[in-house]
């Protein structure tokens, strides 16, 4: 439950994230840099991965604690 609810998290930041970064360009009349939106959309891409692979994260993270 908690890798889920962290992975949901940092896709939402990301996606919160974009947002802003977009409406801002868009009100001050700047184009968007690729560059910038790109390390705005990484933790969007580690979300996605760790939602896909909650189980075996969640693993890791038990044996971890556990020894």
């Amino acid at each position: 439950m908690l890798v889920h609810f962290t992975a949901i998290g940092l896709i939402g930041l990301s996606v919160l994230e974009l947002g802003l970064y977009g409406g801002e360009c868009f009100v001050h009349h700047q184009p968007v840099q690729i560059f910038h939106a790109v390390l705005l959309f990484i933790p969007f891409v580690l979300g996605i991965v760790v939602l896909a692979r909650a189980r075996a994260v969640a693993e890791w993270i038990s044996n971890k604690f556990d020894g």
